[in-house]
């Protein structure tokens, strides 16, 4: 997979390469530089992170049959509305692009998963710890667009991977989520899917000293009353953005209301062409101190399974509202820190 994703990365640039020497005139100053450049740095720079020390998975979403093989149609219907697009991509030829339509409940568009490795062996338990970095597109309508009822659109769940003879579904205790948490514009997490401790619990904090809720940490306070306006890190239309997920497993929290707070849980996010801001803070001397990741099947269950989607918990399905899109691109795992894009 990893090989013919590198080997479509070159097919491009020699594709753009040709078709700026049969188009542009010659002239002594060349000007199809800039292009030639923008390919290739797009081919290198993936290719790049994907070749870092620790990097475990990498995928392009450029082989429409493979990618193709991993998207499911939302439930109850025959239609994928994942589909591989060959003119918006952030590498490559082509990116995993979702459409949410009008008249559309929860699941408006089904979801992409894919095992961490394609054997199962690739799994992260107590002690260890991994990355997980993507990047996304979204269109001004998605962004924009308050849905009736709904809690807000997922980017991904990181979850429970499969094993032999059994397939993880995404709603599990081990569930670490990238959402759009109440439609506020930006991205927040939560945890366990209910089942730690019977909440979804939500990675955020109460300040005393702000006496308010902490949504976004780190490089950055995002409060509640801070909510629209800066310094929370919000999402930008029509770019790619770039998300990084670090999870450190400590102790596995076992609903026994022993907590240890050593596990870590963080978030980068960066808009196209800027450094990564973090935004979720979560591990052992922040002020937000150390997480406790639950898991009641530690013996077998472990991290090792990523969707990507946009499903909207609650969503009307009677709204009217204009036709919305979100893009992937260049997914990353690994058990280091990985790059940002250049």
């Amino acid at each position: 997979m990893r090989h013919l994703l590198i080997h479509n990365k070159h097919l491009i640039f020699v594709s753009v390469m040709l078709f700026q020497t049969l188009c542009w005139p010659a002239s002594n100053s060349s000007p199809v530089l800039t292009s030639e450049i923008t390919a290739a740095d797009a081919v290198s720079d993936f290719e790049r992170r994907c070749s870092a020390p620790g990097v475990v998975r990498c995928f392009g979403f450029d082989d429409a049959k493979v990618t193709d093989s991993h998207v499911r149609p939302p439930w109850g219907e025959r239609i994928k509305r994942g589909v591989v697009d060959t003119e918006i991509k952030a590498s490559g030829t082509g990116s995993l692009r979702f459409e949410i339509p009008p008249r559309t409940g929860a699941d408006t568009s089904g979801n992409f998963s894919i095992n961490f490795s394609d054997d199962l062996q690739t799994q992260f338990g107590a002690g260890e710890e991994f990355y997980v970095q993507w990047r996304q597109r979204f269109s001004p309508e998605f962004i924009n667009t308050i849905y009736t009822s709904a809690n807000g659109w997922k980017q991904v769940i990181i979850g429970e991977g499969d094993r032999p003879g059994f397939t993880a579904n995404s709603c599990t205790q081990l569930e670490i989520v990238v959402q759009n948490t109440e439609q506020r514009g930006f991205p927040q997490m939560y945890h366990s899917c209910g089942g730690k401790d019977g909440e979804y619990q939500p990675l955020q904090r109460w300040s005393d000293s702000l006496n308010d809720v902490v949504l976004q940490q780190g490089d950055v306070t995002c409060t509640y009353r801070e909510q629209k306006k800066p310094p929370c890190v919000g999402y930008l239309p029509n770019q790619w953005m770039t998300f990084q997920v670090h999870v450190k497993i400590g102790t596995w929290y076992a609903n026994n209301h022993v907590y240890r707070h050593d596990s870590v849980v963080q978030l980068w996010v960066a808009p196209e062409g800027q450094p990564s801001k973090l935004v979720i803070d979560f591990r052992p001397g922040s002020p937000q101190g150390g997480y406790d990741l639950a898991n009641g099947n530690a013996e077998l269950a472990k991290y090792g399974k990523i969707w990507l989607l946009p499903y909207n918990t609650n969503k009307s399905p009677s709204q009217v509202h204009a036709t919305a899109y979100t893009w992937y691109d260049d997914l990353i795992i690994s058990t280091r820190r990985i790059p940002d894009p250049k």
